[in-house]
């Protein structure tokens, strides 16, 4: 594994770090079992950065993560977020917990419905009232004095322009409540707004060969302000995991959108064939190469993907030609009209 600083912090972070939206959450149907058997497989890995919200499974991620990494708490960098309220039908869920995972386990497109009625309802609250409390309770459940790093999660741009959010975090930062803090961007534009504020140390943008708008926009100016960056989304939310044949056109608002998507598919996993990889690996090891990303994050709750992703660090790099051929695509097919 290799580490890296994170941005101009005192940080060294995984190049791969841990995304645990889902564990605890309903859909995790196998348990805390699982969830705890996936964090010790990533630490064995060589992973010391995980990343949580208060949010995910109704707080109980923060719960999972601070029992796993007791032990290690001096050899681990952990991140969580804060913005989101607890809506009505995540409320009911936390109480419903395992009667819905009985029902999941036999009806797993049930989870889908469930994430669609929870997102629908999510608010954010990003008064500095609410951060303030909301970090007292993540340190209270991952069982911490202190935050290595803590996001606003997912802001909207109006909340990137308020001072008074970010005086609160600088003032909770001065009580040693947290000793980094960042923004986790809803839209890469928002980049801009971020690094106009001082106190932002890190990023986390959406970054992947479907979604490249990052590395062009936002990696040049965190690099002259010494910001680190995260990728998140990096398989394009699942599409870069499976083949172009795998694409459903009922998932599609148009025809457009649904050509489009399938014409990059093809022409990355083109690529990746040529160079002897498959497109995860290809789509993995391109961001984890880039100058600017200082970890690259794998969301899963399943050990066998994990260990997957894991071995594709010890692959061969990418060559020069291969990194500039996929920079080239990106472009190209970003301009070319589908059909």
């Amino acid at each position: 594994m290799e580490y890296r600083r994170l941005g101009g912090t005192d940080l060294k972070v995984s190049a791969l770090s841990l995304g645990c939206s889902r564990l605890g959450s309903v859909t995790q149907v196998e348990g805390d079992k699982a969830a705890l058997r996936l964090i010790g497989r990533a630490l064995d890995g060589g992973i010391n950065f995980f990343d949580t919200a208060d949010i995910y499974g109704q707080g109980k991620s923060e719960e999972l993560l601070a029992r796993a990494l007791k032990s290690q708490r001096d050899k681990v960098v952990v991140a969580t977020k804060a913005g989101f309220c607890l809506s009505t039908a995540g409320g009911i869920a936390k109480r419903l917990k395992p009667m819905l995972r009985r029902v999941l386990r036999f009806k797993p497109g049930f989870a889908q419905a469930i994430q669609k009625v929870r997102g629908a309802q999510n608010r954010q609250d990003f008064s500095p009232q609410y951060l303030a409390s909301h970090i007292e309770a993540s340190l209270r459940r991952l069982r911490m004095e202190t935050l290595d790093l803590f996001y606003l999660h997912d802001p909207p741009a109006e909340v990137l322009q308020r001072e008074e959010v970010f005086e609160k975090l600088e003032e909770l930062k001065r009580q040693g409540k947290l000793r980094h803090y960042g923004v986790s961007c809803l839209a890469v534009g928002d980049a801009a707004l971020c690094l106009k504020q001082p106190g932002v140390q890190v990023l986390q943008l959406q970054a992947s060969l479907l979604k490249p708008e990052a590395i062009w926009q936002a990696l040049p100016a965190t690099s002259i302000g010494d910001v680190g960056v995260v990728a998140r989304q990096i398989f394009g939310d699942g599409l870069l995991l499976h083949s172009s044949s795998g694409l459903r056109r009922g998932d599609y608002d148009s025809d457009d959108e649904f050509e489009a998507d399938q014409l990059r598919l093809k022409t990355f996993e083109e690529l990746a064939a040529n160079c002897g990889r498959k497109l995860p690996q290809l789509a993995l090891q391109f961001l984890l190469q880039l100058e600017g990303f200082s970890s690259v994050l794998l969301g899963t709750t399943n050990v066998q993907h994990l260990e997957e992703h894991l071995a594709a660090l010890s692959q061969p790099r990418l060559s020069s030609e291969t990194l500039a051929h996929t920079r080239s695509l990106l472009q190209r097919v970003d301009k070319q009209p589908p059909g």
